[in-house]
């Protein structure tokens, strides 16, 4: 019988993530949010090519990885899953970031190994800001948010402004509240 192939990876998407601020977190409990770039894939991807280098924008602290293999689970630096935002802080971050494809569990496969390399391009970084709900609903669908305690599955980024309040009680439509207008809210939830 011919030998099986060994599976790969069928889709490989690379980003590189900045703080919002120089020197800031790009973490979703002490920032809030971070800043998104291209990377590039060298050489670019072709699923029997496992070691690649990441050409991240100068200021680039962490890269977002996305793997998926039709055959195999995924697992990125030891953590399974086919999404991981990974630190490549030299010092602190990884020095290599290593896609494993385990088939059953535990059993590797095939092994990726993504380098990333910062260059002295600056980013062309789009904002991502966290959507943090003051109350998380347990049971809210990921894209809901809530209302003091109420589930809205609103889409606020298509209101008119994304101004924010200035001390003004007034429930304009750039203001939103939590508790039935007591505070206005200034966090932007829009997506």
């Amino acid at each position: 019988a011919p030998p099986t192939m060994a599976a790969v990876i069928n889709f490989l998407s690379v980003d590189a993530q900045l703080p919002l601020v120089e020197g800031g977190e790009v973490n979703f409990k002490s920032s809030d949010g971070f800043k998104k770039a291209a990377a590039t894939l060298v050489p670019t991807f072709d699923a029997a090519v496992t070691s690649y280098e990441i050409v991240c924008p100068k200021g680039t602290t962490h890269v977002s990885i996305g793997a998926t293999s039709f055959a195999a689970a995924v697992v990125i630096n030891g953590t399974p899953g086919n999404m991981s935002s990974v630190d490549i802080r030299h010092g602190s971050g990884a020095a290599a970031i290593v896609i494993s494809l385990e088939k059953p569990a535990g059993m590797v496969v095939n092994q990726y190994t993504l380098v990333a390399k910062i260059s002295d391009a600056d980013a062309d970084a789009t904002q991502v800001l966290f959507e943090k709900a003051p109350v998380p609903a347990t049971d809210a669908a990921p894209h809901a948010h809530s209302h003091g305690g109420v589930v809205c599955i609103a889409d606020h980024s298509q209101e008119e402004t994304h101004g924010h309040g200035h001390g003004e009680k007034k429930q304009e439509n750039h203001g939103h509240s939590h508790d039935g207008g007591k505070t206005a809210c200034t966090e932007d939830h829009g997506h």
